[in-house]
């Protein structure tokens, strides 16, 4: 679990990403959603410097049928999300702002072409798609198994019922224009 160490506030706030941990069952999803944001010294302190706080969630999904979305004829599973507030450590402008209870609505399918050359478990990873508004999927990243972070023994490939995964994001949020 990420710990929340740092109080700062978010006027140097210039990007973000989110990611999320994972559990299918046989009627939802349940996990928790982890929003990262980090100041514009990215591109000269790198690292720890130039993160400014996290917003945790946790929350709970529904399954619902990738049919009724656009975007990802792949699409094996879908999901309807629900949020609940966990922790912050963020100024509360980032803490409480709805804006971050996205994506509403995920799906899990095939790797995007697109993004093959970028996944970082070929061969091992799903593609994980997300709906910000309205009805369409769009590539958003790539699920794996838990296992391959440390080095475990890895589940059987696929989306399997009661397996942990992780959700990485294959692009950051631009948050510098938006005062954010």
């Amino acid at each position: 679990m990420l710990l929340l160490l740092l109080a700062c506030g978010s006027s140097d706030v210039a990007w973000a990403l989110d990611t999320m941990s994972v559990v299918p069952t046989s009627t939802g999803l349940s996990g928790t959603h982890t929003w990262h944001f980090f100041s514009s010294r990215w591109g000269d302190a790198k690292g720890d410097a130039a993160f400014v706080c996290a917003r945790a969630q946790t929350f709970t999904a529904t399954v619902t049928s990738p049919a009724q979305y656009e975007g990802c004829a792949g699409c094996t599973v879908s999901y309807r999300l629900t949020y609940e507030e966990m922790d912050s450590d963020c100024a509360d402008d980032l803490a409480t702002d709805p804006v971050y209870a996205i994506p509403t609505d995920l799906a899990i399918g095939d790797v995007p072409e697109d993004l093959a050359s970028v996944d970082p478990n070929p061969d091992r990873s799903l593609g994980w798609y997300a709906v910000m508004e309205g009805v369409r999927l769009d590539p958003y990243g790539f699920a794996w198994d838990d296992a391959l972070d440390w080095g475990g023994d890895a589940g059987p490939r696929g989306w399997n019922q009661g397996q942990a995964y992780t959700l990485w994001p294959a692009y950051a949020w631009d948050l510098a224009g938006s005062g954010g």
